[in-house]
């Protein structure tokens, strides 16, 4: 097969036996660097990633990602109100629901909490419908007076279905002889859901007109008009609709936003120190490929009173310094994909639990691997290690035939 001549002897140089042991050890130690660097960048990158998807999903999944209200919170003409709503790009539905918070007490407890009225059948938060493990949506019925709590409030109240709490609520509160009182009533506890958030601590559904009643308004009002996009993330970049004088619009950020800015934050300063390991190992390649063209001195010198081009010896150099970072690349790539992706094998067969559950039980990892990311730090690497050769082959070219083979 026919190579260009740069080609092959750049190959040949990166297989030939150095009689120079400590260059050789130097340009392995480097490609372990670029390996190491490549490997631990796809992990750890790949663990945050999941970490903040499962976030993500469990948290900006079951809370309101964003919330049509206005001054008076009570919108009489939803109806009317949410079907323009649905046409906005990225929103996948429009909701109407009564969120207030309140005080659940059972025989047991008392706790805040914040509690949601929805209608069932308009109802899209996907995590909740899917964590809920006792009951259904289907219970809560108008007057039924029917609630469904997560797992985390259940144990908190020493409550199990059928069993009934007091919901009090300061909205609706009416002056009486005895002075101000709460609007209260008791409801009847018939599912569990288990979301695994802060969301299990303080989310209570029921039914919107059982919701209307306790905080006494219409039941044919709702306070908001709930939106949940097609991802919780199109909110930095959506389309708002225009907004009436009394309108307001609020979502996730104003309640969450600082937790996924230190997320953020986080992911990009682990970025950042990692790509120092990488940056540490092009740097080795640059001191290896300086001193393997030293070594080679005498057969530059030859090659160049051969008649080769000064380009022809950057190019050789280029692509001996260059193949050790590519290899690194790519062999660190595989394993910090096959690492991450049995990470939680490996560390349960190393003994180790970084994570615990409610009950005390070991948890996985989440893994969630971005293929542009995963490119972006391949090709990443490869061209820290080309850069680092630069140097080397343009002292390579510029070798002076009568000075290097003076003592020859």
């Amino acid at each position: 097969m026919f190579y260009p001549l740069s080609l092959f002897i750049g190959l040949r140089y990166t297989k030939s036996k150095r009689n120079n042991q400590f260059v050789s050890f130097v340009s392995l130690f480097s490609t372990g660097g670029i390996t190491l660097g490549v490997l631990a960048l796809i992990t750890v990158l790949s663990v945050m990633n999941g970490f903040e998807a499962e976030l993500k999903t469990r948290i900006l999944g079951a809370v309101p990602q964003a919330v049509l209200s206005n001054d008076s919170k009570i919108i009489t003409d939803w109806q009317e109100k949410r079907i323009p709503l649905l046409n906005i790009e990225s929103v996948k539905s429009v909701e109407p629901v009564i969120n207030s918070e309140a005080i659940i007490q059972s025989s047991h407890n008392i706790q805040g909490i914040t509690f949601e009225g929805i209608y069932p059948e308009y109802y899209a938060s996907e995590i909740v419908k899917s964590s809920i493990y006792v009951g259904s949506l289907d219970e809560l019925t108008s007057r039924a007076y029917n609630i469904i709590i997560g797992r985390s409030l259940a144990r908190q109240l020493s409550v199990n279905v059928g069993e009934k709490v007091r919901l009090i609520s300061a909205r609706g509160t009416r002056f009486t002889p005895l002075g101000q009182m709460p609007s209260q009533r008791n409801f009847t506890v018939v599912g569990f859901f288990d979301v695994g958030s802060d969301v299990d601590k303080y989310l209570v559904l029921m039914h919107a007109q059982d919701a209307a009643r306790l905080i006494r308004i219409k039941t044919d009002e709702v306070t908001g008009l709930r939106f949940t996009f097609n991802d919780p993330f199109d909110v930095l970049s959506w389309t708002p609709p225009s907004l009436a004088e009394n309108e307001t619009l609020t979502d996730w950020r104003s309640t969450h936003g600082e937790l996924f800015a230190a997320v953020k934050m986080e992911k990009n300063m682990i970025w950042l120190l990692l790509c120092l390991i990488v940056a540490v190992a092009a740097f080795n390649i640059l001191s290896s490929s300086v001193m393997v063209v030293s070594d080679k001195n005498a057969e530059v010198a030859i090659l160049k009173t051969l008649g080769m081009t000064g380009k022809t010896l950057n190019l050789i150099f280029i692509i001996q310094g260059a193949w050790s970072g590519i290899i690194g690349a790519l062999i660190g790539t595989g394993a910090g994909l096959l690492l991450s992706t049995y990470i939680n094998e490996v560390m349960q067969f190393l003994g180790l639990h970084l994570l615990a559950n409610a009950s005390g039980g070991a948890r996985l990892l989440p893994v969630l691997h971005e293929p542009t990311q995963i490119l972006v730090i391949m090709f990443g690497a490869m061209l820290l290690s080309l850069l680092a050769t630069l140097y080397p082959a343009y002292r390579a070219g510029k070798v002076s035939p009568v000075e290097a083979l003076r003592y020859e």
